[in-house]
């Protein structure tokens, strides 16, 4: 079996930038379609996404299996020179070769929080979906002691799930065996997955609130029938983590003793470990405190650590099915248009899986972009073509003031 392969960007290799993004075209002759594709180099692997439309080649290449040959591969590469090697995963599960090649990558002299860079780098350095430096456990998060408060609130957590019986049993454990001394409703809702995952529910069935084993209209039907399942008053909490997520072990009681501490906050949410396959860090966000105007422009919410008041999912009517990547967003927003309190804690409480397979990667390409769009129209009432937002003052500071904070944690100070 050989590839049939072109990489279209970038066209010059001759001085890369440290953010890459690779584009082209792939598939097996014969044998079809590709099931992967990544990029390796001495330190780091980069997965990118395959599937992606490519009618062209379709035309001009008759032995390809379909229209979705294309891929794209992002991330970031340290400085200097590197050996790229981008390999494709066929469907007997070897990577074969597609690309190799030794490069000299740019230096960025000036930081970003004093000025250096653009869009691009910005967002690929401080928002980061993939391995941006070689992958280590985890640190453990810190939180601070809590001094005398009301009684915690009752937390409600959802977890919706299909296909994810590889990590699926991370995510129950990180509600059920880390959180010690909290009142938690937890409820898991399985769209019919036939990888697993019913048995490892089943396992858990007695410490689970409630739970689910059966097929559903997609990820945010999951989740408001499994908060129907659920009760509580209206100061108490809510929250759902996706099924290739994770909380860090005392994440909940923190966040239950900030809530009691604080009636007045309606939503909270923190900062984001990113984490490989294998459960260890590759990256993290730094947030600067929450901004009203940024979140209208852009969603830098890390979804796993949001959280907040029952009363509010109630004032609003809950989830909108008519989203499937951007859901969290739209909620926000009218979290927001509802008048909600909402802060960012300076804490890590949850880890984001980047993955080869995962929804969020592969469905931006397709539905993500036009949800995201029509969110910016719905709110502004106005388009938003994509170049605006890339030169927009505020989204730039918002991302310069994630660097400095990123800096200064580096030297060991947490930002408030």
């Amino acid at each position: 079996m050989s590839l049939q392969s072109y990489i279209d960007q970038p066209a010059d290799w001759s001085n890369p930038s440290r953010c890459v993004i690779i584009r082209g075209w792939c598939f097996a002759d014969p044998g079809g379609a590709i099931a992967g594709i990544r990029l390796r180099t001495a330190d780091r692997m980069l997965d990118g996404v395959v599937g992606l439309p490519r009618p062209d080649v379709k035309e001009a290449l008759p032995s390809a299996p379909d229209n979705n040959t294309g891929f794209e591969i992002r991330g970031t590469l340290p400085s200097g020179r590197q050996r790229l090697q981008i390999e494709a995963r066929t469907a007997d599960g070897v990577w074969a070769p597609v690309l190799d090649r030794t490069v000299r990558i740019k230096r960025q002299w000036l930081p970003l929080w004093l000025g250096g860079g653009d869009w691009t780098e910005l967002m690929f350095f401080q928002m980061p979906a993939h391995m941006a430096y070689p992958a280590r456990d985890i640190r453990p998060e810190i939180f601070p002691k809590p001094g005398p408060a009301a009684a915690r609130p009752k937390l409600s957590i959802v977890t919706p799930s299909y296909q994810q019986a590889r990590f699926l049993d991370r995510t129950m454990r990180s509600v059920l065996d880390h959180q010690p001394e909290v009142d938690c409703q937890y409820v898991v809702r399985d769209g019919g997955s036939t990888d697993g995952s019913a048995d490892l529910i089943h396992r858990q069935a007695p410490r689970l609130h409630a739970w689910a084993c059966a097929p559903d209209g997609g990820q945010a039907d999951a989740i408001a029938q499994g908060f129907a399942q659920t009760t509580g008053g209206p100061d108490d909490v809510m929250s759902w983590i996706n099924s290739d997520d994770f909380y860090l072990p005392g994440a909940l009681a923190f966040v239950a003793d900030y809530f009691a501490r604080h009636p007045e906050v309606d939503v909270l949410y923190g900062n984001r470990i990113v984490v490989d396959e294998e459960s260890r860090e590759i990256a993290r966000w730094f947030l600067p405190q929450h901004d009203e105007e940024v979140l209208r422009l852009n969603d830098f919410v890390p979804q796993e650590t949001l959280f907040w008041r029952r009363r509010l999912w109630d004032r609003v009517g809950g989830v909108d099915p008519s989203y499937h990547f951007a859901i969290d967003w739209d909620l926000l927003l009218r979290f927001q248009a509802a008048g909600a309190r909402m802060v960012r804690l300076p804490w890590f409480l949850a880890c984001f899986r980047a993955h080869a397979a995962q929804k969020t990667a592969a469905i931006m390409h397709y539905t993500g972009q036009e949800e995201i769009t029509r969110l910016r129209e719905r709110t502004h009432g106005r388009s938003f073509p994509a170049h605006e937002i890339e030169h927009h003052p505020l989204l730039m500071r918002y991302l310069r003031k994630s660097a400095y904070i990123q800096f200064l944690w580096s030297l060991g100070w947490r930002s408030p």
